[in-house]
């Protein structure tokens, strides 16, 4: 591709530039190619990122440059570019391969959707159990917590739907019906962090403060509105172009974050379809936990 380009998407007209600029220089990956990785996927990713708040981050200089979080809608966007006020924050709402085009363009290379839909901004579409090891604890011992989770969720007759976060973690995402609010989803995430902090305390951490952890940190305060987690099949910052990817459990024991990168996640979706599409079809209801106080 040539190092500026006007393309039309779904009627609209864009003019990129610096296609030649590379982001990822260890994995010798361009904006050329962030734009293209977007449009292969954009039938997948527009059931997980459309009608929700965006938040994304932009690496002006690549990936090992200066990034900064964008939330409001900038004042160079353009008119169709749609956007949605809740509280004081403007957000992009991406709802179509022209919006996401541009944003790439821009250089925005981790897209984090809000948990919930911007027509219900009070209720989420699931809870999400976000695992992160502390050194020297890495991504073999968040697989082996990820496990922990799962039968604990069995026991509580929910089902989770893992996902990589694309560096060392792992994202449990908990899809339900839309009647739960905030404190209830973190206060489900919280009785499962007690829970496997009691049964393995060595393994298992809460504390907030980063220099006191030890093991796998799970962060049940992911669960509120204004937080941002990498959304599923966004791509990370990181030297290989890794991507947070869904797998299914079995795949926990083959695979490492390094295996789903922009150039392999299209052919791993082509061989296995969206392992996160239950995520949007099978909701689940809470009322028969109601004795674990987690409605209060």
């Amino acid at each position: 591709m040539t190092t500026k380009q006007v393309v039309h998407v779904e009627g609209k007209s864009l003019q990129l530039s610096n296609l030649d600029k590379v982001l990822w220089p260890k994995a010798g990956l361009t904006k050329a190619n962030l734009l293209e990785y977007h449009a292969r996927l954009y039938a997948v990713t527009k059931r997980h990122w459309q009608q929700r708040a965006l938040t994304v981050t932009r690496y002006p200089h690549g990936v090992e440059g200066d990034f900064f979080f964008q939330k409001n809608i900038p004042s160079s966007a353009p008119p169709w570019v749609k956007a949605v006020q809740i509280a004081d924050t403007n957000y992009i709402v991406a709802n179509d391969l022209a919006t996401i085009t541009w944003l790439a363009n821009q250089a925005a290379i981790e897209f984090h959707p809000s948990t919930y839909l911007v027509s219900r901004t009070d209720v989420p579409s699931y809870a999400i159990i976000d695992l992160d090891p502390a050194k020297p604890a890495g991504f073999a011992e968040t697989v082996e917590i990820a496990k922990y989770c799962r039968d604990l969720l069995e026991e509580m007759d929910l089902c989770g739907y893992p996902k990589l976060s694309g560096v060392t973690g792992i994202h449990i995402y908990i899809p339900l019906h839309a009647r739960y609010s905030f404190p209830i989803t973190s206060q489900l995430v919280k009785f499962i962090g007690i829970t496997l902090q009691r049964l393995h305390p060595r393994k298992v951490t809460l504390e907030r403060l980063v220099k006191k952890r030890h093991g796998v940190y799970i962060d049940y305060m992911q669960n509120h509105p204004g937080r941002t987690i990498a959304g599923v099949y966004s791509p990370r910052p990181t030297p290989e172009a890794t991507v947070s990817t869904p797998v299914r459990w079995e795949d926990l024991d083959y695979f490492e974050p390094r295996d789903f990168t922009l150039q392999t996640v299209p052919s791993w979706i082509d061989a296995r379809g969206d392992l996160f599409e239950p995520v949007l079809s099978r909701p689940q209801g809470l009322e028969h936990l109601q004795n674990l106080q987690i409605f209060q």
